[in-house]
């Protein structure tokens, strides 16, 4: 069965040749048109994203991480409190961006606004700019992603510039409440990434007080808990948390994501037994991918399972694999604890040492990283 975007790229370069064969341009026209077709590609979704960056600095937003491109880091520097990190292909735009002070909503779709006009601008360019079959098939991909941008959708790591436009307004009131809370939950965040757990769990007992029980405060709480190193207490929380909520998929996606990830550490940790825990924590895993959360993006988390299972060699290839494409400085710090556990598993004492410098070099501070220097140091 082909994957929904295979289809879509094989109809739309079908439609594009048939567009140029109508028109009498013949091979040569497709061949153009097929290269409009993939410069549209790119250039839209990169014109819609920089109009948000643009909307998120105009109407107060946080921008944490801006990120050029995919696949393997080459550069990454942090100017304020934001990170530019930039990869070896570039051919895309990401940012983490989100609420930072009131009134959250409304900016938020200002901004969102800022980046459909963006969009529609980089479209209007292509159809009365650019000449040829190159602009057509430019135009016609650029148009077709535009709509596709419009579709309110809402998935893990995805939000949409529709959904913000349509859907962000009519939010119930579970997810307003979520919202509402973001600005102070980000500053909680911020401070983890200092290391500056008293500040962070000042915030968090603040979130707790004023919005009880709600998504953004528990995750709040769990993260807190985590960088404590305190993994079996964040685990029942979640787990009470979850048994009491009727969670939305793409909020249960993180959370499952989040389970799996604090269970392994739990059980490595030898704070919760693993056979009671490591089948939740598994299970929660894989039902976190199934509800659309990136399997790539888990390779760290799947780099500790193997170093629990026993499978060093697994756990170096995974970690790697995490750290590399990982954009989190304390996602990252975690994987390269892992991937020097991994390395000390297979008695190559020297390869720990350069991973837990780059661990120590984003989060000294972390449990993980602390314990991992202690371990080498031993050995």
């Amino acid at each position: 069965m082909l994957r929904p975007w295979v289809l879509v790229t094989v109809v739309g370069a079908v439609v594009l040749a048939v567009v140029e064969l109508v028109l009498g341009t013949g091979v040569a026209g497709v061949a153009a048109g097929w290269a409009g077709g993939v410069v549209g590609a790119i250039l839209l979704p990169v014109a819609t994203q920089i109009g948000l960056l643009l909307g998120s600095v105009l109407f107060g937003l946080r921008v944490r991480q801006v990120v050029f491109g995919a696949m393997r880091e080459v550069a990454s520097f942090r100017r304020g409190s934001t990170t530019f990190t930039f990869r070896a292909l570039p051919v895309t735009l990401r940012a983490q961006i989100g609420p930072w002070r009131s009134p959250v909503i409304l900016r938020c779709w200002l901004a969102g606004l800022v980046s459909a006009l963006a969009g529609f601008a980089a479209v209007a360019v292509a159809w009365l700019v650019v000449p040829g079959a190159f602009g057509r098939g430019l135009a016609l991909v650029m148009s077709a992603f535009m709509l596709v941008k419009l579709w309110p959708k809402r998935v893990p790591l995805t939000t949409s510039t529709g959904w913000l436009l349509f859907s962000l307004p009519r939010m119930p009131e579970q997810e307003r409440s979520d919202f509402l809370a973001a600005p102070l939950a980000a500053r909680a965040y911020e401070a983890l990434r200092a290391g500056d757990l008293d500040v962070a769990q000042a915030r968090a007992d603040e979130l707790a007080e004023r919005f009880p029980g709600i998504n953004a405060t528990v995750s709040c709480q769990i993260a807190v808990l985590e960088s404590r190193g305190l993994y079996a207490p964040g685990v029942l929380l979640l787990l009470k948390f979850l048994s009491d909520n009727d969670v939305p998929p793409r909020k249960m996606a993180y959370l499952l994501a989040g389970l799996a990830g604090l269970g392994f550490k739990a059980v490595e940790s030898g704070q919760m037994p693993a056979e009671s825990l490591l089948p939740t924590a598994k299970k929660a895993l894989e039902d976190a991918v199934q509800l659309g959360y990136p399997e790539f993006e888990l390779n760290g988390t799947n780099g500790l399972l193997a170093l629990i299972e026993g499978n060093a060699d697994d756990a170096v290839r995974l970690a790697t694999s995490g750290a590399e494409y990982n954009h989190s400085p304390l996602s990252r710090a975690d994987d390269f604890a892992t991937l020097a556990r991994a390395h000390m598993a297979l008695h190559d004492n020297a390869a720990a040492r350069t991973a837990l410098d780059r661990a120590e070099e984003l989060a000294p501070w972390s449990p993980r990283v602390t314990e991992t220097r202690q371990r080498l140091s031993v050995s």
